[in-house]
């Protein structure tokens, strides 16, 4: 099977006024993202996949004044503590059908765990160094593509088909829960916290026959929560982040060409940081999905 994601995500962020910078801060900050994605059928019940990330992401700076902390730039290009590209992490995942109700009614439970592999669009250096008095010690960056460390990633899918004979009934729904943890900092000394993932969502199914009417509609919300980062020994002020975000979409099906989606989120006024700046941001996404299965199968391949 073959699959990809194009994302675009537009935040609104500002905060207060910093030691050294006595103005406002605010700007936007805007991401491209295309993961394509390779997956294999190993057997049955196993199948394996890769995953890379590719795009941009560069800031708009809306300030008054010149600013050590923020300026108009991208993630593309190199900074005095950054490494610019336009790749992001790898990851490599293995899962396992543990349960399956086949094409009829009933509950479909994967197991999976996997490795996600840094690219080297990172930051280099903290962006958070000060100096006494509590001014930035230098101009830098606070966004890369990759945050640099090697990670593992533990899934658990499960999720109910259902015959429903009403729209508002939902025909497919569940949840996903990841957890990703840290093997070891980054080369350049940064360690992030761990990540929990939840991600539920509702399927309903149009019953239309029409082909530009979507065959399905869906509801869900994702739910992030991520630990504390450090950079050597100092904890990372803008780390520590936890939120909910609400989404909605539709879903095409096509025999021939296969499967295409469109998937809106939007969150309001989440603090980006735990500290004492008023920081707010609002951010909006939106997603275009397709995935096709391939009628090919590697005999050396697949076991039985």
């Amino acid at each position: 099977m073959v699959s990809s994601n194009y994302n675009y995500q537009y935040i609104d962020w500002s905060h207060d006024a910093i030691p050294g910078e006595d103005f406002e801060h605010l700007g936007n900050l805007v991401t491209h993202l295309i993961t394509p994605t390779i997956t294999l059928g190993l057997s049955d019940y196993l199948n394996i996949s890769y995953q890379q990330a590719i795009g941009i992401r560069s800031m708009d700076w809306m300030g008054s004044n010149d600013s050590d902390h923020h300026r108009d730039e991208d993630s593309l290009d190199s900074f005095l503590n950054a490494i610019g590209s336009a790749f992001g992490d790898a990851s490599i995942n293995l899962r396992y059908l543990l349960t399956n109700a086949g094409v009829g009614a009933g509950s479909r439970i994967f197991l999976g765990s996997g490795i996600i592999i840094p690219s080297n669009s990172v930051l280099t250096e903290s962006p958070f160094k000060e100096d006494e008095d509590g001014t930035s010690l230098n101009e830098h960056r606070h966004f890369s593509m990759s945050d640099g460390c090697y990670k593992t990633n533990f899934e658990l899918q499960y999720y109910i088909k259902r015959k429903t004979k009403n729209w508002f009934e939902p025909s497919f729904y569940g949840i996903t829960l990841n957890y990703i943890k840290p093997l070891k900092e980054s080369e350049y000394g940064y360690l992030p916290g761990a990540n929990y993932i939840g991600v539920g969502s509702f399927l309903f199914a149009t019953k239309s026959k029409k082909t530009w009417i979507p065959k399905g509609i869906s509801l869900g919300f994702a739910y992030l929560n991520t630990e504390v980062g450090y950079w050597g020994e100092e904890e990372a002020p803008n780390s520590k982040t936890e939120t909910i975000i609400p989404s909605a979409g539709m879903i095409w099906n096509h025999k021939k060409y296969g499967s295409f989606s469109l998937n809106i989120k939007y969150n309001k006024n989440a603090a980006i940081a735990e500290d004492a700046l008023n920081n707010e941001s609002t951010a909006f996404e939106i997603s275009f999905g397709y995935r096709k299965t391939l009628a090919y199968s590697i005999p050396w391949l697949y076991f039985n």
